[in-house]
């Protein structure tokens, strides 16, 4: 019989992954209104560290994230829209976060995330 009080090892775990999860969530959705209160193009980190992903909005809207899998100084900086479209490389995140308004001008208001 379970532990009422503590739980089996593999219910914990379950329940601290989800809890993790949840946070990282919740602090996507913090970032994101954050973002869409601002006019012009900006991004933030909704990562652990410098290399991403960066959610970007332009004007309000979120048009996609920017992401590095490049070790070092030097990076490759791709775009990723709302519909999953990578591309890039780019040589800084600003530039592939420039590269993410064109590309969401692109595609039908309907289909915008």
């Amino acid at each position: 019989m379970t532990n009422q009080e503590t739980g089996c090892p593999e219910a914990v775990d379950l329940a601290s992954a989800e809890y993790e999860a949840a946070l990282k969530k919740l602090h996507r959705e913090e970032v994101a209104a954050t973002l869409r209160a601002r006019k012009g193009l900006h991004y933030a980190s909704v990562g652990e560290d410098r290399s991403g992903p960066n959610l970007v909005s332009h004007d309000g809207n979120i048009v996609g994230e920017t992401h590095t899998t490049s070790p070092g100084i030097l990076h490759d900086w791709y775009a990723v829209r709302t519909d999953g479209n990578k591309f890039g490389p780019f040589v800084t995140a600003r530039a592939a976060a420039a590269g993410l308004i064109k590309s969401w001008r692109k595609v039908p208001p309907r289909q915008r995330g």
